[in-house]
């Protein structure tokens, strides 16, 4: 028998599910309720999982306590086991009330307002000890979700995304963007004038960026980048007070509102599917499968 094992043999499923409960509440009494334990018996647990561990778990601070590194790096893991266990022995039971882990998100940041914000309530309502991490979407994103780095991700499905399931949330049209004082911000753009000036380019749909320079060797003119970024907020910063122009889905969120840019629809770009991504273990982990049938509600709410 191993000595992993060995240690393993030392700690029960009720202590490892305290254990779950208190990296996601950092408080020993409150994790007491939810268990309906003595808070010494809580304690005592978690002095019994240090040493098995061989890791102090909860680190107190100035706010209570803090998970450590270790707790963080295997909560994810161990909530998903947990999970997959009692699908295993007890088929669909699944407690909503009761469940935890923490799931992760990426989302392009236009056009996710709305359906974040009532994603976290829904969210707050069906899975209440369940912690959320949002992540912006990048490049990186058919990784992240092969690599089980993240469970689930919302916008334009890229070309490399084998392995991946999507569902379509939303068809969406194209904006072109600009600075309020730009020499087109009161004038219709045209497709012909569209290279006329440079372009500031956000990286989240690789389909219309191979378009643009499309239309750019077709109307025999130069594509002038001199803006690049992942991240939506950088990208219009980098419009104001130029002639740049960055073209982004229409998604109606007034994202734009709290800039000084002007917006205009393009007719020369066809509408794109908002889609939601995810790998298929999301539909094998309990947890994962019951997020993934609320964000699909919330999105069809926010959505339509």
């Amino acid at each position: 028998m191993s000595v992993q094992f060995d240690r393993l043999a030392t700690l029960d499923l009720k202590m490892l599910r305290t254990l779950l409960v208190l990296i996601e509440t950092r408080n020993v009494s409150q994790s007491a309720n939810l268990l309906d334990l003595q808070q010494s018996t809580v304690s005592y647990q978690l002095g019994k999982l240090r040493e098995a561990l061989g890791d102090p778990l909860l680190i107190r601070s100035g706010r209570g306590f803090e998970p450590s590194a270790y707790a963080k790096t295997i909560q994810p893991g161990l909530a998903a086991h947990f999970n997959a266990m009692e699908n295993l022995l007890f088929g669909d039971h699944f407690d909503d009330k009761t469940a935890t882990g923490t799931l992760r998100l990426a989302c392009h940041r236009n056009g996710s307002r709305k359906f974040v914000r009532a994603f976290l309530g829904e969210l707050n309502r069906r899975l209440p000890l369940v912690r959320v991490e949002i992540v912006d979407w990048t490049e990186q994103v058919p990784t992240l979700l092969k690599d089980d780095k993240i469970d689930f991700a919302v916008g334009f499905e890229p070309e490399h995304s084998s392995q991946l399931l999507s569902w379509p949330i939303v068809d969406v049209g194209y904006q072109v963007v600009m600075s309020q004082d730009h020499p087109m911000a009161n004038k219709m753009l045209s497709e012909e004038r569209v290279f006329d000036y440079p372009h500031a380019v956000l990286s989240s749909n690789e389909a219309v960026e191979r378009w643009l320079d499309y239309l750019s060797d077709r109307h025999k003119k130069s594509r002038v980048v001199e803006f690049s970024s992942t991240s939506m907020e950088f990208t219009t910063m980098a419009l104001e007070g130029t002639e740049r122009l960055m073209f982004v889905a229409d998604t109606k969120d007034d994202f734009f509102d709290s800039y000084n840019v002007a917006t205009q629809p393009v007719s020369f770009i066809a509408h794109q599917t908002v889609k939601l991504l995810y790998h298929e273990r999301a539909s094998v982990d309990p947890l994962k499968r019951r997020t993934l049938e609320i964000i699909k509600t919330t999105a069809s709410k926010v959505f339509t």
